[in-house]
């Protein structure tokens, strides 16, 4: 679907004069945080260079079930949703592969008005994020989530604005529905992590929910309003479980082939002095090998944060509080039960 190499490549010539290092997310984390400095918000440049270093491994194997039992199903919102001409409702209007045309069409309708193409990749899916081609001077949207068929009503959209961090399932499900286009009021939140406002102001949720059928998942990344990525993980992801294609951007290891996993690490904020970092927050989420009992994400050397994992699914917000240089290195790994490891999610040097 979205190629994170050609789309980094071409957001790099227009934000920055030289090109970040695809596998270190310390100058990612530090380039973000100067943008966060200038804008108050993670700006154009910060979120472009955290699309860069996008390559969290992770083994999507087709669950079906939705047996988790961490979280509840959200109520019935139906009647505030409308159906959007041309695209069909609910889950099945989601990770639907279509032509840049009717990608571009369906921008237009979430953001009336906009008339401007999207940078050309090698597939698009609907409820994915893609970059706009931007020219010399371009106002915003910069980027756009391609949306379903079911879209939100004015009292939901206001709903979703007046409480964009909620912790509750119903009201994150509703958000998420609104980001996404696709009703997701009655789907099954599999796992969720959660990152409170700390006082330099990082906060961040993140949680995988899995239709009633069990043939699709939505990763959603709240607040909504904070998220200007492009490429899967970013803001709000769908993923067709019984077809998920070899068209999904897939991990770029430092030998320079290509991996079997979907790419979802976000690098997003922090709040690095030159060349050291006192707070980072990357951010992940996928579906682990079957038999991980669990996922443990570090920084270098600094301490470890254990990821919620439910039915193999898993996600983290993890906030490092130790001061480290920014060339330590992200790691994100999987053991089994016996505390051996299995896979490494994330490359590293």
């Amino acid at each position: 679907m979205e190629d994170t190499r050609e789309v980094s490549a071409e957001l790099h010539r227009l934000a920055f004069t030289e090109p970040l290092d695809h596998f270190d997310p310390g100058p990612v984390l530090t380039r973000g945080h100067r943008g966060l400095r200038r804008r108050r918000v993670l700006g154009v440049s910060g979120t472009i260079a955290g699309v860069a270093a996008a390559a969290l491994a992770v083994t999507l194997i087709p669950n079906l079930a939705t047996t988790g039992d961490s979280s509840g199903v959200a109520g019935a919102e139906n009647s505030q949703f409308s159906p959007v001409p041309g695209v069909p409702r609910g889950e099945d209007g989601a990770a639907q592969r279509i032509s840049k045309q009717e990608a571009e069409r369906r921008c237009a309708l979430r953001y009336p008005g906009v008339k401007k193409s999207l940078i050309k990749t090698t597939g698009y899916r609907s409820v994915s994020s893609h970059g706009y081609a931007l020219k010399s001077g371009s106002a915003g949207p910069f980027f756009c989530t391609i949306p379903g068929g079911d879209k939100p009503s004015a009292a939901l959209v206001a709903a979703a604005k007046a409480d964009p961090f909620p912790d509750n399932a119903a009201d994150q499900l509703r958000n998420c529905s609104v980001n996404a286009w696709v009703d997701m009021t009655k789907w099954q939140i599999q796992v969720s992590d959660r990152l409170s406002a700390t006082p330099t102001g990082l906060s961040r949720a993140l949680l995988i929910a899995t239709s009633p059928s069990g043939k699709t998942a939505i990763a959603c990344q709240l607040p909504t309003d904070e998220i200007r990525g492009a490429g899967f993980g970013w803001g709000v992801t769908a993923l067709r479980l019984d077809d998920l294609g070899r068209d999904y951007p897939r991990v770029p290891w430092p030998d320079g082939t290509v991996g079997k996993e979907i790419a979802a690490i976000l690098p997003e904020r922090t709040d690095c002095q030159g060349n050291l970092c006192g707070r980072s927050l990357p951010t992940g989420w996928g579906q682990a090998p079957a038999n991980t009992a669990k996922i443990l994400v570090q920084i270098g050397t600094g301490p470890t944060y254990e990821a919620p994992l439910n039915n193999g699914w898993f996600t983290f917000t993890a906030l490092d509080k130790t001061s480290h240089t920014n060339k330590e290195h992200l790691k994100v790994r999987a053991y089994d039960k016996s505390g051996t490891l299995l896979t490494k999610l994330y490359p590293e040097k």
